[in-house]
């Protein structure tokens, strides 16, 4: 089939029935009302063996494990109590996975859980919360999991066009992640950080396990109104808009996607086997997609990669 904006999760998980069928998928922050729970209710439709479904709270998550646990009930669904602002949680959540597992792996890794553009905070590790939530904290629990070896084929990580800002921007803040006690805090460009490092880091880790013929893909989901946006009013949307296109003036504002068309690229990044020798690919509108601004960004990559070893305190060689 044609993959493009339009195209829904559904469609994706039907096109590749065989490569869900039997499989086990961990994905984070899949809270009903998101692209995370949109991705698990589109894979349930394929009998998958288990989907692990970590969240900050379970009552939040618990609707979505009863929604699957009826339509599918051959489907193995797992809470994971993971809270991606402490990394004591992530360590924890790390051991729970290897616990629940057994002798089974993760066929894919979707490390979707964000948040964006939210007032100034540090986590409880002393990272600014953007910075320390979307990147510092799937760093730190997909990197314990592929240290345990629990990981058989792939990690998708959810990124953003936020990452389409010039890293030259964004670059100097790793400099000081409080940004200055938040005195120099921007919100959007907090988060056009996080965003940046996700792509980052899917493509060291894309280097980092080819030996073990583990491929990692970053995306861009599409503009989806979802409870992420929360923070977002409508002239800071005009704002960033405004912003990307001083930077680009062609740059056009994405339509946006409903939750079917918002899960559809990560999940044929998850999916498709004829991906594999596009290892470290970013994606948008289901396509293998090469941002000109991304290419620059990779200079700093192992900048990016050194500094989270030592926010997290750990160094990690595959």
């Amino acid at each position: 089939m044609e993959f493009g904006w339009s195209t829904t999760g559904d469609e994706v998980v039907k096109a590749f029935e065989d490569q869900v069928r039997g499989k086990t998928f961990l994905i984070t922050g899949p809270t009903p009302g998101g692209i995370g729970a949109e991705t698990a209710t589109s894979l349930a439709t394929a009998d998958p063996k288990h989907l692990i479904l970590a969240g900050r709270s379970q009552a939040k998550i618990q609707p979505l494990i009863d929604d699957i646990n009826k339509g599918h009930p051959s489907v193995k669904t797992s809470f994971i109590q993971l809270d991606l602002a402490s990394q004591t949680s992530v360590r924890q959540a790390a051991k729970d996975v290897k616990g629940l597992l057994g002798d089974d792996k993760i066929d894919v890794l979707i490390l979707n859980a964000a948040i964006m553009a939210c007032p100034y905070a540090l986590t409880e590790d002393g990272i600014e919360s953007q910075f320390g939530t979307n990147h510092i904290g799937h760093f730190l629990f997909g990197n314990l999991l592929l240290k345990d070896d629990l990981v058989r084929s792939r990690v998708v990580v959810v990124s953003s066009a936020a990452s389409l800002r010039k890293f030259e921007l964004v670059e100097p803040h790793l400099k000081d992640i409080t940004y200055d006690h938040g005195k120099s805090y921007d919100p959007f460009i907090a988060y056009c950080l996080s965003k940046s490092c996700n792509v980052l880091y899917a493509k060291k880790l894309s280097k980092m396990l080819k030996h073990k013929n583990i491929s990692a893909f970053s995306l861009h989901p599409g503009s989806i109104k979802t409870n992420l946006q929360g923070y977002i009013t409508e002239e800071m949307r005009n704002q960033a808009i405004a912003d990307f296109q001083k930077e680009d003036p062609t740059f056009v504002a994405p339509k946006r996607k409903d939750l079917q068309q918002g899960c559809a690229t990560q999940l044929r990044a998850a999916l498709d086997p004829s991906l594999g020798s596009h290892s470290g690919a970013y994606f948008d509108d289901c396509q293998v997609s090469e941002p000109a601004v991304h290419k620059p960004a990779e200079a700093h990559m192992d900048e990016v990669w050194e500094l989270s070893e030592r926010l997290v305190g750990e160094k990690f060689d595959f």
